[in-house]
């Protein structure tokens, strides 16, 4: 029997991605750079999430008729829908930016305003790195193979980062408690946006292609 050509070529460079090595980052809507500390921290950091879903792009259609051409009804792209983006983890002592989140978001709602002296936005853009498996780029000293602490994220770790364009929680949930189990608490978070962005790296290379 002939063997088939991805059997005969099939390596680590054309597999495709896996969908268990990720990491989530949140940051202020429209800031770059590094996080110093303030009002907004909830909306500042990097987070290990159990899973995400929700990664979606729809382009409503419209339809419509015309006298001359009425056997069929056209289509036109109408506005485009983003599904909201759900993120689950486990509960960790220290780990309360959903529920701050959550809290600034009721005193928007409520008519209270915002907190703190430069706490003027509730929402945020996230980044979701899906990280090279098995862990691949340029290290230091005898191990050119591994990727230091703070290269995680670098060009040379992840292969698809989606973007997440101005969210904000809609919904956090939380697991229920039964004396009966033996299992862990989670939190579920539920973000509504404006916009996804997709881009994936070449192997060896920076980012080539992005969809948004």
């Amino acid at each position: 029997m002939a063997q088939s050509a991805i059997s005969r070529f099939s390596k680590l460079q054309t597999d495709p991605l896996r969908n268990f090595r990720f990491i989530v980052e949140f940051r202020v809507t429209g800031d770059t750079g590094a996080y110093t500390g303030g009002p907004n921290s909830y909306l500042q950091f990097k987070g290990g999430f159990t899973s995400v879903s929700g990664l979606s792009i729809d382009i409503n259609s419209i339809g419509y008729r015309e006298g001359g051409m009425n056997t069929t009804i056209h289509q036109v792209p109408g506005t485009t829908q983003f599904q909201p983006i759900a993120l689950q983890r486990g509960v960790i002592l220290g780990q309360s930016e959903a529920i701050n989140w959550m809290k600034q978001l009721f005193s928007v709602t409520s008519a209270e305003g915002i907190p703190g002296a430069d706490g003027t936005s509730y929402r945020c853009d996230l980044d979701i790195y899906v990280l090279d498996h098995p862990m691949t780029g340029v290290g230091a000293g005898s191990n050119p193979g591994l990727i230091s602490a703070g290269d995680i994220i670098s060009s040379n770790a992840y292969k698809m980062k989606f973007t997440v364009h101005n969210a904000w929680i809609q919904s956090l949930r939380f697991s229920d408690l039964s004396a009966t189990d033996n299992s862990l608490l989670y939190e579920t978070m539920t973000l509504v946006h404006e916009g996804l962005s997709i881009s994936l790296a070449n192997y060896g290379s920076s980012v080539s292609a992005t969809l948004t």
